[in-house]
């Protein structure tokens, strides 16, 4: 009798535990998920390789129980569940307001800002030297940080997000209470230098239009993000543009009214300094490929006339004028008025490289008329294909290209695209070798493949993705995945570009180098061909070759495919290289490189 009630006892407080954890798992979530296909497998655990349960039909609608890489498990019934694949279904999302809440896990949202450190940073559309340059982040500028991605920053800046080389940036973090996409809030008077100045509902020239202020109108700028400034007076808030603005104070003031007197002309600042170096270069314009025009010897009194990218206009001699070094130049003396010609409020061009051709026609064809200079504005006057024609003085006009440029005041800038354009919108499966319980090679520090396979196959999808492709990746977490499961992946994706990513290892501590490998010589051979030559470009190390492989990730795959070996954890010296941040990065630009050679 006795073990009778302990029985039943303990049969009660596993259903009741059983019923406890049920509870707790589906309430976790109540994101549903609807069918997308005719006819759906549902399996036993997630993966191609487990066993089939039930079918489900299209359109159909499930709770979501929980997910795994690419796969979704749900609720069939009261008491039964499968798993489907992910990119089967579409997923619907709950609302915040259904969202449980836990004030254990409340706290003030924080964000960071990113600074350039540089002259003329290229701001790219991918995480790449080899993606197209959208715009310039200039030296001093402060952005919006959004993700990290090797040795690349990804950031939101006028308006645009893309990336920049973190190696001439600085992050900062920062909180913010409410809104992590502008700068905290600030109060700062300023006045509109634009005759007409659009206020917009964005910090973008995509933003709708739901005002316009005056020249000479007083604002107050609260808050600032990229180029974009969000003021406010009595009559109107929004986002203008910071080129059409100056401010006049940087202590706090109440909100202006919008003023109704005489225009009065802006005014800038002129200060004295002294010369530092023993004998200073003064060329004709403010960068180191100007021409040297005179020189200057320390202690020399000069006027600065103008300040651009730490570059001084001075004015010293007998009425003489040009371009210094302002690192070699201490300000000294009391600021004095100069005069300063309003920004116009009308579509420009603005110069982004030293030395940009301005050509007599809309193609590299035509003759070169001047070379404009670092910072210059022109008025767009028209369009003519990829190149703006524009009005460069005397009532003359030219054409420059338009992706070697940054516009102010256009709604759709014109954009040439580099090699993202040639793997947009094409199938790539990224495969990391090894994974959960298989570590795969582990070189003679400790470093095990599975992590750096990982870590590098992340960075060729950011890239990948950047660029546009549909990319997949076979794992995106420590978890086993059959090799039959990777070939599956690839298959229901109708992948157009396999590539499985190793490490190498072997008893001879000597052996070093890439090694890229294919099974199919038709259908494998010209992708491993392509990527072996990038790989080797940017990986640097000794090129072992292409080579028939006869693994089985590329032998069952009825796509093209190959296995990259990058390198060998069983050299001491190597694995020290290939573990580092900076040779994966290398590495998965060379990845990303052989594949839009492949492409185009």
């Amino acid at each position: 009798m006795i073990r009778k009630l302990l029985t039943v006892s303990i049969c009660l407080t596993v259903l009741l535990t059983s019923s406890l954890f049920i509870t707790v798992k589906t309430s976790a979530t109540t994101d549903q998920v609807t069918i997308k296909v005719d006819l759906l497998n549902v399996r036993s655990g997630a993966g191609l390789t487990y066993s089939v349960i039930a079918k489900v039909k299209s359109g159909q609608t499930y709770d979501v129980v929980e997910k795994k890489n690419d796969w979704i498990k749900i609720k069939l019934s009261s008491n039964s569940t499968g798993w489907v694949a992910g990119w089967l279904v579409t997923e619907k999302k709950q609302t915040a307001t259904q969202k449980p809440t836990s004030t254990a896990n409340v706290s003030e949202s924080s964000s960071s800002t990113v600074i350039s450190k540089a002259t003329g940073l290229r701001f790219r559309s991918g995480p790449g030297t080899t993606f197209s340059v959208i715009g310039v982040f200039d030296n001093g500028k402060s952005a919006n940080y959004l993700e990290k991605s090797g040795d690349w920053v990804k950031i939101s800046y006028s308006g645009k997000q893309g990336w920049v080389s973190s190696q001439y940036v600085t992050i900062n973090k920062t909180a913010t209470s409410n809104n992590p996409s502008t700068s905290p809030s600030v109060k700062k008077t300023a006045t509109v230098t634009a005759t007409s100045l659009n206020v917009r509902n964005s910090a973008s020239t995509k933003g709708a239009k739901i005002g316009s202020l005056k020249k000479n109108a007083a604002v107050v700028i609260t808050k600032e993000q990229g180029d974009w400034a969000y003021v406010e007076t009595n009559s109107i808030k929004g986002w203008v543009h910071s080129d059409y603005i100056k401010v006049s104070a940087s202590k706090p003031a109440e909100t202006p009214k919008e003023t109704t007197t005489t225009p009065q002309t802006p005014t800038n600042t002129t200060s004295n300094g002294t010369v530092t170096a023993t004998s200073l270069n003064v060329r004709d314009n403010g960068s180191l490929s100007g021409k040297v025009i005179a020189a200057v010897t320390k202690g020399t009194k000069v006027t600065i006339l103008e300040e651009k990218n730490k570059w001084f206009k001075i004015s010293f001699g007998a009425n003489k004028v040009g371009w210094v070094a302002g690192w070699y130049v201490t300000k000294s003396a009391t600021p004095t008025p100069v005069k300063e010609t309003p920004a116009s409020s009308k579509e420009q061009v603005k110069i982004i490289f030293d030395g940009t051709n301005i050509r007599s026609g809309a193609s590299t064809s035509h003759s070169i008329v001047k070379r404009a200079k670092l910072g210059e504005t022109y008025d767009i006057i028209g369009k003519s294909g990829e190149w703006y024609k524009i009005n460069v003085g005397n009532n003359k006009t030219a054409y420059v290209a338009g992706w070697v440029i940054e516009t102010i005041g256009v709604s759709s800038p014109i954009t040439k695209p580099g090699s993202e354009q040639y793997v947009k919108n094409k199938t790539i499966i990224i495969d990391p070798g090894h994974g959960g319980q298989d570590s795969g090679a582990v070189g003679s520090r400790g470093t095990l493949e599975k992590n750096i396979t990982l870590s590098t196959a992340k960075l060729v999808y950011d890239k990948l993705k950047s660029a546009g492709a549909n990319v997949f990746l076979t794992r995106s977490n420590d978890t086993y995945i059959s090799l039959n499961s990777r070939v599956s992946t690839s298959h229901y994706r109708n992948s157009q570009a396999f590539i499985s990513l190793h490490f190498d290892s072997t008893t001879d501590r000597s052996a070093s180098g890439t090694t890229t490998y294919y099974y199919n010589s038709l259908k494998d051979a010209p992708l491993a061909s392509k990527m072996n030559v990038e790989l080797v470009k940017q990986a640097k190390l000794r090129d072992r070759g292409v080579k028939f492989g006869n693994f089985h990730v590329i032998r069952e795959n009825k796509g093209p495919a190959v296995l990259l070996e990058l390198g060998f954890l069983s050299n001491r010296t190597e694995e020290l290289t290939i573990a580092s941040s900076l040779y994966q990065e290398r590495a998965a630009q060379g990845i990303y490189n052989g594949l839009t050679q492949y492409f185009k």
